[in-house]
């Protein structure tokens, strides 16, 4: 008898199901895009960076008549840059730590001691986001000078990075938390 997928009926298109069977390409094209967002952001940011950057490096000193929005671009996605790849290393869990005191704890302390700090830095995640909204919000009938753009756009980053930041690090507490209980029962 075949397998069941976790709340599936037996029988029912399931987007799995599709996806093994060949069908639904968008669906899993997708899911694809929606696992690798920051990733994407990071990439589209980075060509914009040194785009605006060489651009502005080429007017200067290569046609001597320098432009005035490179500059200001390049600042907002540095911005940009900045929280989506912050979001990014919490993805794949490269911030930096310090995790020299908690290497002696046994096992289930160590779960139980990220677990802890992964709730301080959701609770700090979350006002920080909560925050930035009101930036945001504040921000929104600023115009920049150069490029005339909404500066409440630019500062999208900020609630953006710290929410994709928390949907990640609840994850990641949600699987540390079955952890403990499973060191629990050992």
């Amino acid at each position: 008898m075949g397998s069941v997928e976790a709340g599936a009926v037996p029988g029912e298109a399931t987007p799995e199901r599709a996806a093994r069977a060949g069908a639904l390409p968008l669906w899993r094209g997708a899911g694809w895009l929606a696992a690798n967002v920051e990733e994407i952001l990071c990439a589209a940011l980075l060509v914009v960076l040194v785009g605006s950057v060489s651009s502005a490096v080429f007017f200067r000193y290569v046609l001597d008549a320098p432009l005035s929005w490179p500059e200001e671009l390049s600042r907002f996605t540095v911005l940009w840059l900045t929280f989506v790849g912050s979001a990014l290393a919490t993805k794949h869990k490269g911030h930096v730590l310090v995790d020299f005191a908690v290497l002696f704890l046994p096992e289930r302390a160590r779960l139980v001691m990220a677990v802890l700090v992964n709730l301080v830095l959701l609770a700090f995640l979350a006002l920080f986001f909560s925050l930035s909204v009101q930036i945001v919000q504040k921000m929104w009938v600023a115009v920049s000078p150069a490029l005339s753009i909404n500066m409440g756009h630019v500062y999208l980053a900020l609630p953006l990075g710290s929410l994709l930041m928390m949907v990640h690090l609840a994850r990641q507490t949600l699987g540390l938390a079955r952890a403990v209980v499973a060191a629990g029962r050992r």
